[in-house]
């Protein structure tokens, strides 16, 4: 009888209106708050940095895919620590993991084929680690300080400049040149 209940709890837990799990929703408002650039769309490529500890890197893979890494160099390669791949759904505002890699001890996992559900269980755990992994990276206060532009007109304009406090400084759209008449 108590694990019927404790499973009625687990589901409620997960119940959401937003179409998905409350998990799901609040990774993707904690993504928003690290990286609202990505989820906009404004950016592609994210470089975020937290005094103490290793940069984050966030990147737009593909369609509704990006991924979310910490990277070292051993031996002078690039080792992720961890690196997941994660599936946006900005309709329903939700953030699904379907990837954990983690080159030091050689773990790969998938919970996705594509976006089709090949693994319920791990799905889950992988979910509710991202949801931990963000809470951390909120409260180490990671700060963006490269990105690039994902539209072509803004590449244009130049490079993504960031203050010190990790806010981004608006690109000149015009020369100085071109406002003298």
């Amino acid at each position: 009888m108590a694990d019927k209940n404790i499973k009625v709890n687990m589901e409620e837990k997960q119940e959401s209106s937003t179409g998905g799990s409350n998990l799901l929703h609040e990774n993707y408002l904690k993504l928003k708050k690290v990286a609202e650039g990505i989820l906009t769309e404004r950016f592609n490529y994210m470089k975020l940095r937290a005094p103490g500890f290793m940069d984050l890197v966030i990147e737009k893979i593909w369609n509704n895919r990006i991924s979310l890494s910490h990277y070292y160099e051993q031996n002078g390669d690039l080792m992720a620590d961890p690196d997941m791949e994660l599936i946006v759904d900005h309709d329903n505002e939700t953030l699904r993991a379907a990837t954990f890699q983690q080159d030091n001890m050689g773990i790969y996992h998938t919970a996705y084929k594509e976006d089709e559900l090949v693994d319920d269980y791990l799905a889950k755990e992988l979910d509710e680690f991202l949801g931990q992994w963000l809470k951390n990276i909120l409260a180490q206060g990671h700060i963006p300080y490269k990105a690039n532009y994902a539209s072509e007109m803004l590449s244009e304009a130049g490079g993504v400049r960031f203050d010190e406090d990790g806010h981004e400084i608006e690109p000149d759209y015009l020369e100085d040149d071109d406002l003298e008449m």
